[in-house]
């Protein structure tokens, strides 16, 4: 259960995440949001080492992951890190996380992969949200990767859409 508390210590780690956000202390906000962008890499992999995969610790990583995305983005909302248009793209995002998470639950397990996707949508969404959280001027680049995050966010909402909708009618 070593993993499970891995992952435990993600979610405790979001409030801190977020005040650090909000107070604008954005080396602090980038060490903790990389802080917990390390324990879903080493909680998985713990796991699997380990041989304590189960149901209850990939719900614990799913719930994790979908609530630093809501957090990190969130907050970076209520600075006003996304002006004008941008703010489409994190609530596309976030909007993102709740349509899956719904659409998941029609699906058979292992119905589909979409890694394709998903990895370089999490790797662009990471990217970007670090970029917006370190203050060395690299704010557009972070604008334009939580953009490129939320295209490829639309892609795997179809897709899960349309499996979906064909799981329904069975």
């Amino acid at each position: 259960m070593v993993a499970n508390l891995v992952t435990l210590t993600r979610i405790l780690l979001l409030p801190v995440l977020a005040a650090a956000i909000l107070s604008g202390h954005g080396w602090a906000a980038l060490a903790l949001f990389l802080a917990a962008g390390a324990t879903d890499i080493l909680d998985g992999q713990l796991a699997r080492r380990l041989g304590q995969t189960s149901p209850l610790g990939a719900m614990l990583d799913l719930l994790a992951d979908r609530l630093l995305t809501l957090t990190s983005l969130g907050a970076l909302i209520a600075t006003g890190a996304f002006a004008g248009a941008w703010i489409a793209a994190p609530l596309v995002l976030i909007a993102r996380n709740f349509a899956v998470a719904g659409l998941q639950q029609a699906l058979p397990e292992g119905d589909f992969d979409l890694a394709a996707i998903e990895y370089p949508k999490i790797a662009l969404n990471f990217l970007g949200v670090s970029l917006l959280l370190a203050p060395v001027g690299a704010s557009d680049a972070g604008l334009w990767a939580i953009a490129a995050s939320a295209v490829l966010s639309g892609g795997s909402v179809a897709v899960y859409g349309r499996r979906a909708l064909a799981a329904f009618r069975d």
